[in-house]
């Protein structure tokens, strides 16, 4: 099939399937799927796989073992995590293409002027906690595969889409399970597609790394009008800011060449998020607890940013005699980065352009994502992030989608998987 034949035929498809495409991110939109601790989940799950029912995909369900649930979602509470996965073709057949996205969304907050799960429409945005970040990108991945086969063409290998929890609480139950499982590796998948919410517009080929700690301080109790008889732990805190101002901070200030966006986080950033000391006004505080969120631009490891950490920890204890620490880390993610010289990097390059009209943009993304399960764990290369969810209204009130923004991006994955894959003539 002409090249030119099959753009037309997947515009076409596309914009006939306009109406279904509102009424199952509607569907989707409206349940409340918020993380911690992850309602609805299974409803949600089984929603989506009911459309790629509709559309002829073979169904499966995958889900974690309940004797697993509090390793892979502390936070949980119990509640079910399940998987859906959807075949477009033999499940064996190769080559193939997995699409994926996560259902699960942060929980609404307040400053809504729309209902947070109403899907009110206006001016073609369909607004709901969770419409962008990222359900958008599943409705797009399964009206991709909906339009192929409306039009008639048929792949010579397998489209795969799925949908997956817990990607807001670090995703070890959700993409992180489903990579145990055999589901995201060299081994099993030839190209891998997360439908994150990175903008229409933009080709993500990574993302920044992270590292979540506490720092529990332990120092000697005393009366506040006899502080030499203590040893204050909020002391040791504040000795510790100052000690990573002078010597880490040189270290990450730095500005990457890499397209992280926004361009305010092409910096790495070490905060201190949350501290608890103290009991009483006149009484020096023998403990003190202290987090830290860093974010690292590819350029750092997690090893380094621990050694320098402990260094600076062991640098203020030797300042306090009768002091302690100990770190808890909470949360470890390597930055990713993938190589643009792909052939899946030009094929969605050069079909962006097609659809869009204009070049899109590389991008790296300022948080983690599900990519990093699958390059790093899964072994598999040929991993990018690309969705029409907008990155600017991620976790904010009166999130929304853009109708327009999943159209294209739909298009955009139909037309990359058929030349990825192959037509059947």
């Amino acid at each position: 099939m002409e090249r030119n034949e099959l753009v037309k035929k997947i515009n076409d498809a596309v914009e006939e399937l306009e109406g279904e495409l509102v009424d199952f991110a509607c569907e989707i939109f409206s349940i409340p799927t918020q993380n911690p601790p992850g309602y609805n989940y299974r409803k949600c799950a089984k929603a989506i796989g009911n459309m790629m029912e509709k559309i002829g995909m073979e169904v499966e369900y995958v889900e974690v073992p309940e004797e697993r649930l509090n390793e892979l979602a502390p936070m949980g509470e119990g509640l079910p995590r399940v998987s859906v996965v959807g075949y477009m073709g033999d499940k064996l057949s190769r080559p193939n293409i997995h699409f994926t996205g996560h259902y699960d969304v942060v929980p609404e907050g307040e400053g809504w002027t729309y209902p947070p799960y109403g899907c009110e429409i206006k001016d073609g945005n369909i607004y709901a906690r969770g419409s962008g970040d990222q359900k958008s990108g599943i409705v797009s991945q399964i009206i991709a595969a909906y339009a192929l086969k409306k039009a008639g063409i048929k792949l010579k290998g397998t489209y795969i889409s799925s949908a997956t929890p817990d990607e807001e609480s670090g995703g070890q139950a959700g993409v992180g399970y489903m990579v145990e499982k055999g589901y995201f590796t060299k081994e099993s998948t030839d190209y891998c597609v997360i439908t994150e919410c990175l903008d229409v517009d933009k080709l993500c080929i990574g993302h920044r790394g992270t590292l979540w700690f506490e720092i529990s301080i332990t120092g000697k109790q005393s009366h506040g009008c006899q502080p030499s008889e203590g040893v204050n732990a909020l002391e040791f805190a504040h000795k510790l800011l100052n000690v990573i101002d002078e010597d880490i901070e040189p270290l990450i200030s730095e500005i990457t060449p890499l397209p992280v966006n926004p361009p305010a986080c092409r910096k790495t950033t070490l905060t201190p998020t949350m501290i608890s000391a103290g009991e009483k006004v006149n009484t020096v505080p023998g403990s003190c607890k202290i987090s830290f969120d860093w974010r690292l631009n590819p350029e750092f490891k997690i090893s380094w940013a621990k050694e320098q950490i402990e260094a600076a920890c062991e640098k203020v204890k030797k300042m306090m005699p009768g002091s302690d620490y100990s770190i808890k880390y909470m949360g470890e993610d390597n930055p990713t980065l993938v190589s643009k010289d792909m052939d899946i990097v030009d094929t969605f390059l050069a079909n962006g352009k097609e659809y869009l009209g204009k070049d899109m943009e590389f991008t790296v993304s300022p948080g983690m994502d599900d990519q990093k399960y699958v390059v790093q764990k899964g072994k598999l290369e040929k991993c990018i992030v690309y969705g029409p969810g907008r990155l600017t209204l991620a976790h904010k009130a009166d999130e929304y989608a853009n109708i327009e923004e999943m159209k294209t991006a739909a298009k955009i994955m139909a037309l990359s998987a058929a030349e990825l894959l192959g037509v059947e003539e």
